[in-house]
């Protein structure tokens, strides 16, 4: 059986519709990012354990922890939590096993207006399907669009972009 496709053309074409641009925009920065970034919210998360005292998780803005376990006993009363996204237990050490640990947090930015202009501007350029014009004559006209090996600049992020995104891009554990 084949796998199904991650898109099909609609009538022959590719998506024109808007939320199609800024979700694939969205799925981008967040996955330059390492994690969702905004907006804020509240989400349980199941991570595995490593076996140490300290547990890194995939947020860099924690603003609160509601529960916590670990390998199935309640831990909250002895964690100690980075709102970078450091989770240590009181003289204790995380399981080591594969879903062992899970977390109900609140957590990212309510605003971000850098990382939501990089968004935008994102989607719209894919959604034109031309990158940045770096050239153009005034006669006998003529112009050229930035390409990334002969392909328009789209979803890719400019290093622009993602300089922008570094304060919010999770980089422990490189």
């Amino acid at each position: 059986m084949a796998t199904p496709p991650i898109l099909t053309l609609a009538n022959g074409v590719l998506p024109t519709n808007p939320q199609f641009w800024l979700d694939a925009a969205t799925a981008e920065v967040r996955r330059f990012c390492g994690w969702h970034v905004l907006p804020e919210h509240t989400e349980e998360l199941v991570l595995d354990g490593n076996g140490l005292t300290e547990l890194l998780i995939p947020s860099g803005n924690i603003l609160d922890v509601t529960a916590c376990s670990n390998d199935g006993i309640d831990v909250l009363s002895s964690l100690d939590w980075s709102a970078k996204g450091i989770l240590a237990l009181a003289g204790g050490r995380w399981t080591r096993k594969n879903r062992g640990v899970r977390i109900t947090l609140r957590h990212g930015f309510d605003e971000a207006p850098d990382v939501a202009g990089v968004v935008a501007g994102v989607a719209a350029r894919a959604a034109a399907q031309v990158g940045p014009v770096v050239r153009q004559n005034a006669g006998p006209m003529g112009v050229s669009y930035g390409t990334v090996n002969g392909a328009p600049i789209s979803l890719p992020l400019l290093e622009t972009e993602k300089e922008t995104l570094l304060p919010y891009k999770l980089v422990w554990g490189v």
